[in-house]
């Protein structure tokens, strides 16, 4: 009775393993929300001031992307815990936040941008993702195989993408939020 009863545990557990496996979505970047192996795709963009910043630039250094719009309600609740994980990286020369602004819809979308960060008081260093050849501000967020916003992707310095993080989850508190993220930082720190 014992091994009919592991027989069929084992055969139900392997059931939904193979359903767990087919219902997760894949990219060439890996499965939607994961943790991952793969070199992240280099890009230039301008900040607000019209700067142009590289990915390589911050080779050596562990980068946290958030890809974000000023419209996206997950993206802007997702914003004090990532105010919070800045923080307690402040002193840290070898963890940078990068904010690549993407698919914004409105023509006066920089303005709405230092409005928004002002008002809230964020000072995050933010990107302006470029047009696409379909002619949506959405290049970088295309080569990162994004399915949506808010995602965040924790690259390590060797440049290899070691997490991503998509959607923004309300049932965490902030402190969760930082938690999670502080601990694939100090995960992408130590990566070899």
């Amino acid at each position: 009775m014992k091994k009919l009863f592991l027989t069929i545990v084992t055969i139900l557990m392997l059931t939904s393993l193979k359903q767990i496996q087919a219902s997760v979505k894949f990219t060439s970047l890996g499965p939607l929300d994961s943790v991952m192996n793969v070199p992240a795709p280099q890009f230039s963009l301008k900040d607000m001031s019209g700067k142009v910043v590289s990915l390589i630039d911050y080779k050596g250094k562990v980068v946290v992307l958030d890809f974000w719009a000023t419209w996206c309600v997950p993206c802007r609740n997702s914003f004090p815990a990532m105010q919070m994980t800045m923080n307690k990286y402040q002193n840290d020369k070898n963890v940078v936040f990068l904010f690549i602004d993407t698919r914004e819809k409105s023509p006066n979308y920089q303005s709405l941008i230092s409005q928004f960060l002002s008002d809230n008081h964020y000072d995050f260093y933010v990107l302006l993702d470029e047009k696409g050849a379909d002619g949506v501000q959405n290049k970088v967020y295309k080569t990162y195989q994004i399915p949506g916003i808010p995602t965040k992707f924790v690259i390590d310095g060797k440049g290899i993408i070691r997490f991503k993080n998509i959607g923004f989850d309300m049932n965490k508190t902030n402190e969760q939020v930082v938690e999670e993220l502080a601990g694939q930082i100090e995960i992408a720190k130590t990566a070899e």
